[in-house]
């Protein structure tokens, strides 16, 4: 009677600890995190833990259908990697002090609940209400090809050496892991300062443009650099120079050919990468920045099958992103935006992928503004260009259907007349990455040099109708340029946008009579 009383107080333990998780917010409120740790532990609870299995799991917990294919779609695989990095964290900070823990163990998707006893109920057998069940390991193995158990990257629950019994902790062998560990650091300090003084002189050279921003905090320096590809440096078509992938180790550097990658002119950022677990270490001055992380899915995959997890010094930058739905298909380029970063004390900017199936294209790091993110100013020309008060315009990007035209007009006597000088015309839409959580003003450049102008030819005002919208809200209907500016620049101010959920503003040109036309799109926070 003891021994069974002991060991249902030990299932009410664990009940209370998981229903103590899932409140705690540390792992959402109603994602795939939250859905797959309630579905096992209910499952173990049950003495059900033959059916704790991969298929189980995508088509009870995650709504899969009954086809499911786990070759074809790794969503249990990626989110079981993604639950046991952040129980880890959960059981390192939140719950250090929880008399149970619970953790995922590597290869498994059986849980195991390690109380501060020294004891696991999951360890072999445990009694529930009153009958010993057996946990099988084959059932519940993981389809996948993560890190062994004894990985150096294998995530595991960290419990403190005094509460795992059997395990001596002699000062003999905490002083020698202490040595160890003062020669690595002293070893790593040696390669990083030769590895900064050896690149500090290729990045002195560097065009500082900072998509088209004027900075507040100019103490920090541009680094735009390819991951995954290490053959050559590239420039892009605002003249740009992207580093080759040195700063980055870990996972598996991949590249794809004959894929047409769609709202971008420089498609040769988007057709290599690094997926796995990996990590990259960027090193640059101290100052705030902001991060754009660029990513285009080009594995053919639909959506909902793969989602990238990155933290940033350490920090959930993002999480569960499915970059085709993000970029709205596969061979689409998207863009992530982080603000507030700031290196750490070591003098580097920490970037690490936390599921093995994540991946990212390049990484763009901008001196940034405190608490704020950068305008974004876009020319539908193909060059850079610097305005006259200084900021700088950044080549047509972001942008899905139309075309690019050139304007045959005079244009000297128009300030800063580049603006005007090209437009994409069609029907086309922009998606423009920004920080989430601010306002931003939309102004928008037209110039109508084809209708009843400079271009020739026939008809003006009326001949060239449509409708502009941005994140599902109208802002212009049956706008006519030529009605508004006849054949001179206009430009359209729209204040207090807010972005996506997404990170996105959204600019859809929709025609009435004719093609929309736009030149350039400035996008500033407010």
């Amino acid at each position: 009677m003891g021994n069974l009383q002991s060991a249902n107080d030990k299932f009410e333990a664990e009940r209370i600890e998981l229903e103590t998780a899932l409140a705690s917010g540390e792992f959402g409120r109603a994602n795939n995190l939250v859905r797959m740790l309630s579905f096992v532990c209910e499952k173990y609870f049950a003495g059900k833990t033959e059916e704790i299995k991969e298929y189980s799991i995508a088509v009870e917990a995650f709504g899969r259908p009954r086809d499911f294919d786990p070759q074809a779609d790794t969503i249990v695989r990626v989110t079981a990697h993604a639950l046991r990095k952040r129980l880890e964290d959960y059981y390192r900070t939140a719950g250090a002090q929880h008399a149970v823990h619970i953790c995922l163990p590597p290869g498994h998707y059986i849980p195991r609940f390690i109380h501060k006893n020294g004891t696991e109920s999951a360890n072999g057998h445990s009694v529930i209400n009153g009958s010993k069940v057996t946990h099988p390991s084959d059932g519940a193995r993981e389809y996948s090809s993560e890190q062994p158990a004894d990985s150096p990257l294998t995530n595991k629950i960290v419990v403190p050496e005094t509460d795992l019994p059997g395990r001596p902790t002699s000062t003999a062998v905490l002083m020698w892991i202490a040595s160890a560990i003062v020669i690595a650091l002293a070893t790593a300090l040696v390669a990083l300062n030769s590895f900064r003084g050896t690149n500090a002189a290729k990045r002195e050279g560097r065009v500082q443009a900072q998509s088209g921003a004027t900075v507040a905090d100019t103490s920090g320096q541009s680094l735009r650099a390819q991951i995954g590809s290490d053959s050559a440096a590239y420039v892009d078509k605002a003249g740009l120079t992207w580093e080759a992938d040195h700063y980055c180790s870990g996972g598996n550097p991949f590249a794809v050919s004959g894929h047409a990658i769609q709202g971008t002119n420089d498609p040769q950022l988007f057709s290599a990468g690094r997926t796995g677990l990996f990590h990259c270490d960027y090193p640059v001055p101290a100052g705030t920045y902001e991060v754009h992380l660029l990513l285009a899915e080009t594995a053919n995959l639909l959506e909902n099958s793969r989602h990238v997890w990155i933290s940033v010094n350490g920090t959930p930058a993002i999480s569960n992103l499915d970059v085709v739905d993000d970029a709205g298909g596969d061979d689409i380029a998207t863009t992530q935006v982080l603000t507030d970063v700031r290196p750490q004390k070591d003098g580097m900017i920490h970037l690490e992928s936390t599921t093995p199936d994540s991946f990212v294209n390049a990484i763009e790091i901008l001196p940034g503004n405190p608490h704020s993110g950068l305008p974004v100013r876009i020319s539908t020309g193909p060059s850079l260009y610097r305005a006259a008060d200084g900021n700088m315009w950044m080549p047509d990007r972001y942008f899905s259907g139309g075309r690019v035209s050139h304007s045959t007009g005079d244009l000297s006597r128009v300030q800063d007349g580049h603006l005007y000088e090209w437009h994409r015309y069609g029907h086309f839409h922009y998606s423009v990455p920004v920080a989430t959580g601010a306002k931003y003003t939309l102004k928008l450049y037209f110039l109508e040099g084809w209708f009843g102008g400079q271009g020739g030819a026939v008809g003006g005002e009326g001949s060239r109708v449509f409708d502009i919208s941005c994140n599902g809200n109208m802002l212009q209907r049956n706008f006519d340029i030529f009605k508004e500016a006849g054949s001179g620049p206009l430009v359209k101010t729209f204040p207090h946008i807010e972005p996506t959920a997404q990170g996105k503003i959204e600019i859809y040109f929709t025609p009435g009579k004719n093609y929309p036309s736009v030149s350039s799109i400035e996008i500033i926070p407010e």
